[in-house]
């Protein structure tokens, strides 16, 4: 461990308990450099995604000032975004921003030597710069590129206003002194927007002792699953899709839907509307139990929408990949899901918003239990090998050191 590496500020809108998205990596970071005798300072807002309220303990502010598994939180008000989409996001996030000035300029947060702001949002990164020290250092660690998703997502007057937001993000990061991205694809869209500074590819990392393989017992229906947000970027469609596909050809599968988020009442209606009696929705596993909710499936679902992978990754994959078990993706062959599908040998990939391709890849999983299993082994030995916690966290603590 860095003897200069003694105490980091960390600035990010999402936090623990938010269950999914970037909370539980922002938080595993911060307990991890707590566990170093690092001293860890987190600011964020009250909890509050993927739903559209504050959760329930935190609304009146009752763990604004805590300390948590050694972490020093200090938690703002914030207005949730629930389903508004990128525009709604604009005000909280700017609020974000302006409080951290103003706790700079009353002395209420002190700067630090480093500091480590999220993106998501880009206001984030912008609103930390006054609170990095004389000569201290800047990360952003970039899970979304905004930009690039209100691009691919958005409506024709939200893509019109794109180009603002990649003035914004290219003048916040090349303010920093250290980028950290989830894939070559995300590093490569930084730079073809102007960013400048010194990029860095970090995975997303899993604690292996934590979430193990459970065997499936053998007697249970065949179940896919698809656990997380569910928002506009996961092209959950997909899997309406997909369910519908396997009840044209008589498939015995059933698909659980596991999570909350801006889209979840849309999908419920619409599984309804179509009459999808092979589609159930639950709400997600609590953290203490995620081993065995992942054990729970035969295959797993990594839907994304079409380049949606070169601006956002989905972390849930070395989750899955821990578990043991094998999952199908919708991603293209060069894309980052596709080049890890290539190097783990752990899953497979078909192309977005390909119906047939899909149920055909589930459907020869399903009939192929070793073929399953086997997948599963090199998941688990790819992330043991390249992800665990301890290997991620100290490649990570190098990039945050001087």
């Amino acid at each position: 461990m860095p003897a200069t590496l003694d105490e980091v500020l960390i600035l990010t809108r999402h936090y623990a308990p938010e269950p999914t998205g970037s909370a539980p990596v922002m938080q595993q970071i911060a307990e991890w450099l707590a566990g170093q005798a690092i001293r860890v300072r987190i600011v964020t807002v009250r909890p509050n995604y993927p739903g559209d309220a504050v959760f329930e303990g935190y609304a009146q502010g009752e763990r604004d000032q805590v300390v948590e598994a050694g972490v020093e939180v200090h938690r703002l008000k914030t207005r949730p975004i629930g389903s508004g989409g990128l525009l709604a996001r604009f005000g909280p996030e700017l609020r974000f921003m302006v409080d951290l000035w103003a706790a700079r300029l009353t002395g209420r947060t002190a700067p630090s030597r480093c500091v480590v702001s999220l993106c998501p949002s880009i206001l984030t990164t912008l609103g930390a710069a006054p609170l990095v020290r004389s000569g201290g250092r800047h990360v952003a660690i970039v899970h979304d590129i905004q930009s690039g998703l209100g691009s691919a997502l958005g409506s024709a007057m939200l893509r019109a206003i794109m180009p603002i937001l990649r003035t914004i993000e290219r003048f916040a990061l090349n303010r920093t002194d250290q980028i950290i991205v989830l894939s070559e694809e995300m590093r490569d869209g930084l730079i073809r927007i102007g960013v400048r500074r010194p990029i860095a590819i970090l995975p997303p990392s899993v604690d292996t002792r934590a979430i193990v393989p459970i065997a499936r017992d053998a007697g249970a229906a065949p179940t896919l699953l698809y656990s997380g947000n569910l928002g506009r970027k996961q092209g959950l469609e997909q899997i309406l899709d997909l369910a519908e596909e396997l009840l044209r050809r008589g498939s015995s599968a059933r698909i659980v839907i596991r999570g909350d988020g801006a889209n979840r009442i849309g999908l419920q209606a619409e599984a309804e509307r179509r009459g999808l009696g092979n589609v159930t929705f639950m709400s997600l596993a609590p953290k203490t139990d995620l081993a065995q909710a992942m054990s729970e499936a035969d295959i797993h679902l990594v839907p994304q929408i079409a380049d949606g992978g070169a601006f956002a990754v989905p972390s849930k994959v070395f989750a899955i990949m821990a578990a043991g078990r094998p999952f199908v993706a919708t991603a293209d062959a060069g894309s980052s899901l596709g080049r890890l599908a290539e190097e783990s040998g752990a899953f497979l990939c078909t192309p977005p918003l390909s119906a047939n391709a899909l149920a055909d890849s589930v459907e020869a999983l399903l009939g192929d239990p070793e073929r399953r299993a086997e997948l599963g082994r090199r998941g688990r030995d790819y992330v043991v090998r390249e992800v665990d916690t301890d290997v991620v966290m100290r490649r990570l603590v190098r990039l945050l050191s001087p």
